[in-house]
């Protein structure tokens, strides 16, 4: 059996404001840097990627969750660079869950880009999408 993907749909919670926000919170964070209001730009920040986390499937953000901290263990706790060879455990270990979160919400953003891209491409403009070949448990074994 042979099946084409037409569509990815990472999307868990899929209200059109929640992109909306993410690309609002992330331009506002920007311009608040540049002009050195670091409270407003965390705040900002911080509610772009709650948009992330809440568009995205739990499933695909505790994937990419124990990815980051599997790196945020490896790169703060396990080989430290020189760098973080001086820091204290307390704050290898908040390093760690920093990293992981950051990670968690970047990621979930490149997914979410990546299937919008993908649906864009393979459904709206009828370029070729994925192609699946699966074969039932009985054919398995036949030849």
């Amino acid at each position: 059996m042979s099946y084409r993907v037409k569509r990815i749909d990472p999307y868990w919670m899929k209200n059109p404001v929640l992109p909306a926000v993410a690309i609002v919170g992330v331009l506002v964070a920007m311009v608040a840097v540049q002009r050195a209001m670091f409270p407003v730009a965390i705040i900002a920040a911080v509610i772009a990627g709650l948009a992330i986390f809440l568009a995205t499937k739990p499933a695909v953000s505790a994937v990419l969750a124990t990815l980051g901290l599997l790196g945020g263990l490896t790169t703060f706790v396990v080989v430290p660079n020189s760098q973080n060879a001086a820091m204290t455990t307390p704050l290898r270990l908040l390093s760690m869950l920093l990293f992981t979160m950051f990670y968690t919400v970047l990621m979930d953003g490149v997914v979410l880009l990546v299937a919008v891209l993908y649906n864009l491409f393979a459904g709206a403009i009828g370029l070729g999408g994925l192609s699946l070949d699966l074969e039932d448990e009985g054919d398995a074994g036949g030849a």
